[in-house]
């Protein structure tokens, strides 16, 4: 499982974004995105860079925990 801090996730439609993104690139991911404390935890096939650049993409930046 993977942890970040993603900043910019600051309401309920962020954190739907985020996970549609996620499960677009993995539809088996689990995705615990809360905006409340900006913490995003995924449990996924993908590499933790591969996340990164894709929540980059997405727009929004994660630092991993």
């Amino acid at each position: 499982m993977y942890t970040f801090t993603v900043k910019t996730m600051t309401c309920g439609g962020c954190s739907a974004a985020i996970t549609r993104a996620i499960l677009a690139a993995d539809k088996s991911a689990t995705v615990n995105a809360t905006p409340a404390n900006r913490r995003l935890a995924v449990e996924t096939r993908l590499s933790r860079d591969d996340l990164i650049e894709l929540l980059n993409d997405a727009g929004f930046p994660a630092e991993p925990d």
